[in-house]
């Protein structure tokens, strides 16, 4: 069929010349996936039920990232859904879970702006928001959740209709995001060594790691971190410990992105996550960087500790949900980064460490504190650069002496935008079925 368009520009009579013809290449079959574009937190991607992705997670990459746009490793990702940035170029997988006691498996995949790879070495916190309000809409059950990234267990308290629905509309507002919505209060349950088993990887509450200039290689410079895994792997670096010449830098800048990522790195190896530097720079997704601001005498923010987070290289516009929780155990662990930094405030008159709470979310069944007991909440509020994120943080006196984080719990808003099917292309000759 021909379609007639009538412009406004002047009709120049084509230029009529021989073209050879194009070689032959393979044939590109399109795909329908069904799926829901959700905003859940301060993130947004794609939600989609396990069953229509292939049955192996290996072969997972190509279907994603022609969705959302990347497998020519366009930036823009304008062939697909995804929205040019780390923070919209996420999926989230959802099915029903095998495990007694638990209602959905969920596997997070950070899809690469840029390049052609996806993540499913961590987690996300903001996605994760999403997955109760996304399982009860689809079917699939409600609020326990098994996030196999990192093989914890979530727990979300939903507000529902009176006829069982996720209730979208609501009063709560977090950072970062406009408007508001129905509080989803997330759980985080025994959240310490998601993927290193231990809280401290290095069995140290601070490091000092040695990392190579990015500009002048041969030279080397040195930070003061707290390596630590709560929710996710994070290296959290004492600001006050850059060199001079780094912090006057442009945290926004290619150069301090290439100083962030060249100590994420020296982080990965000394946590044991990579072998080398240059294995640590081919998983971008973990372990994850977040800069510790030092406080300045005079500034009265409301938090406990304020920081700059990066996602992909480069600065994170609000925080991630697991920085959230990392950040805030770290504040209530002693002798870290955060806490250290924390006091630091106090000394300034700034106020200090969190008082601790007597009542704690009666939503996930947590028995009230007495005050002989081992453990302790408090609510942590960290600062970021859109705002402030509030963290209630359980810990417990373990028998050998040692801190141990039994749950944190952050609440957060989500919103389904859009369901229906995307459609993208993939070669003739891929060898397995997408439905």
């Amino acid at each position: 069929m021909a379609i007639l368009i009538q412009t406004n520009l002047p009709v120049t009579p084509p230029n009529f010349q021989h073209v050879p013809k194009p070689a032959a290449r393979s044939r590109n079959i399109r795909h329908k996936l069904p799926a829901v574009l959700m905003r859940a937190g301060t993130s947004k991607g794609l939600f989609i039920q396990r069953k229509h992705l292939p049955p192996l997670e290996e072969d997972w990459e190509a279907p994603l990232l022609a969705a959302m746009g990347s497998s020519l490793a366009d930036s823009r990702q304008i062939d697909g859904v995804g929205g040019a940035t780390s923070t919209t170029s996420k999926v989230a997988v959802v099915g029903p879970s095998q495990i007694p006691g638990v209602d959905v498996d969920y596997t997070f995949v950070q899809v690469a702006v840029g390049k052609n790879s996806i993540d499913l070495s961590g987690s996300c916190g903001n996605m994760a928001s999403g997955v109760g309000p996304f399982a009860l809409q689809e079917g699939l059950m409600d609020v326990r959740i098994f996030n196999t990234n990192t093989s914890r267990l979530m727990v979300e308290t939903l507000q529902l209709t009176d006829d069982g629905e996720f209730q979208e509309n609501g009063d709560y507002v977090i950072a970062g995001a406009k408007g508001s919505g129905s509080e989803v209060k997330m759980g985080f349950i025994d959240p310490a060594g998601s993927m290193t088993s231990r809280l401290f990887p290095t069995t140290h509450t601070t490091d000092r790691l040695s990392v190579e200039r990015p500009d002048r290689l041969g030279s080397y410079f040195s930070v003061i971190a707290t390596l630590i895994d709560v929710a996710n792997p994070f290296v959290l670096v004492d600001e006050a410990s850059l060199p001079p010449e780094v912090k006057q830098l442009d945290s926004s800048s290619d150069i301090f992105g290439a100083y962030a990522e060249a100590i994420r790195c020296a982080g990965s190896v000394k946590m044991g996550l990579a072998e080398s530097i240059e294995s640590a720079s081919t998983v971008r997704g973990t372990p994850k960087l977040a800069m510790v601001l030092d406080p300045v005498v005079g500034n009265n923010e409301p938090a406990d500790v304020k920081v700059q987070a990066f996602s992909m290289g480069k600065p994170h516009p609000t925080l991630q949900i697991t920085g959230a929780v990392c950040i805030a155990s770290a504040v209530c662990l002693p002798e870290t980064v955060p806490s250290l930094i924390n006091s630091r405030r106090a000394s300034l008159g700034m106020g200090g460490l969190p008082t601790p709470m007597r009542d704690m979310s009666p939503e996930l069944d947590v028995e009230r504190v007495e005050e002989s007991s081992s453990k302790v909440a408090r609510i942590v509020t960290v600062a970021h650069p859109s705002g402030t994120i509030n963290v209630e943080v359980i810990t417990v006196q373990c028998e050998n002496g040692d801190m141990a984080v039994e749950r944190c719990i952050v609440s957060r808003t989500a919103r389904r935008i859009f369901e229906g099917k995307v459609m993208y292309y993939l070669p003739e000759q891929t060898n397995y079925h997408i439905v």
